[in-house]
């Protein structure tokens, strides 16, 4: 019977990665278990308690942190005033969970990434495929620029009434043009991440609210989502969290995640993103899980990067969407799986 209550926290800290940042971390399990790297989604989600239910308790050693910018991390990039956030890309964020694994001592662990944190898992296992014993994917992204102009402006077509009052904001505020498809256009991305670092409380705080609700009607088909309700009530105000959310969100993904030529350093075409990088984790066991109505997220990336993965076993729900009951129950048994093969070579 799977338990209904997290493992507690044994050990937790803020550890200086650089650059005046420090990240929150926090351990949990087995002391001498496999260990087990657990990264939010987003970017900019909260770490929560709901992660240390889905790996096996007395065999693991489970580690979760606050990426830079999030959640306990500091500085928060939620802060009302004017936010810089130069120093928050995806190398920074792979070279902090090196600082993290050698702060721990690991030397090497298995990563499970959910949403944007599938994105980082899989950046950080393609720089560091020796540092990695599997890789467990949920509700998978890439975040190339197809999926970011996708959950932006492509899945517009199927929530029209929504996307119309979300790409009106931005028309009216930031001059985004939505009849406009030419090369050098101004992406809606760009548009609410210039608004939401605009340093006018205002009209940030009224882009954070517009992006919320968004983000919560392209995620709602199928079964309820992993990252839960974003939007702000109309009668309480933007909290740090959601400022935070959606600064660090639009900042990732106008600029494609960071990854765009994240594989050409290994060969691979320049452009091809983490999807070129994907020979790399060949023979380290991976498994992909997603659910075949995660509109917001189509499948297709899922199957590409799984075509791409020698070895990796790919799971879709057909009955669920951006998270759901069945997603879950499979990320537990893929994890327990890797765990006791990650345990069982330890001898």
């Amino acid at each position: 019977m799977t338990s209904t209550q997290p493992p507690a926290v044994t050990r937790s800290g803020l550890l200086a990665v650089g650059e005046d940042q420090e990240i929150y971390w926090e351990h949990s399990g087995a002391a001498d278990g496999v260990p087990v790297l657990y990264l939010h989604g987003g970017p900019g989600g909260r770490l929560g308690a709901g992660y240390r239910l889905h790996a096996p308790a007395g065999q693991s050693r489970l580690i979760g942190l606050s990426q830079r910018g999030a959640g306990r991390s500091t500085p928060p990039a939620g802060a009302p005033g004017p936010v810089d956030l130069r120093r928050n890309t995806t190398a920074h964020l792979v070279a902090d969970l090196e600082v993290l694994r050698e702060h721990l001592g690991i030397e090497a662990w298995i990563l499970q990434g959910a949403s944007w944190g599938s994105t980082l898992a899989l950046a950080y296992a393609q720089a560091h495929p020796r540092r990695t014993l599997g890789v467990l994917l949920f509700a998978v992204t890439s975040t190339s620029r197809r999926e970011v102009d996708w959950i932006t402006e492509g899945v517009g077509v199927l929530y029209p009434e929504a996307w119309d009052i979300f790409a009106r904001f931005a028309e009216t505020h930031d001059g985004y043009d939505r009849h406009d498809r030419s090369p050098g256009r101004l992406r809606l991305v760009e548009s609410y991440r210039r608004m939401v670092t605009s340093g006018d409380p205002a009209l940030e705080d009224g882009a954070v609210r517009a992006w919320m609700t968004w983000e919560d009607e392209h995620i709602r088909l199928g079964a309820p989502g992993a990252a839960g309700t974003h939007a702000v009530p109309a009668d309480q105000e933007v909290t740090e969290y959601a400022r935070g959310f959606v600064r660090l969100a639009t900042h990732y993904w106008a600029h494609d995640g960071f990854v765009a030529d994240w594989a050409t350093p290994w060969g691979a075409a320049p452009g091809s993103g983490l999807l070129g990088g994907m020979g790399r984790l060949a023979g380290i066991p991976g498994a992909l899980i997603h659910g075949r109505r995660d509109v917001s997220g189509p499948a297709l990336t899922a199957w590409e990067l799984h075509r791409a993965w020698p070895g990796s076993e790919l799971v879709i729900l057909e009955d669920e969407g951006h998270g759901g009951a069945g997603m879950v129950a499979q990320w537990r048994t893929s994890l327990a799986r890797m765990v006791e093969a990650a345990a069982t070579s330890r001898g």
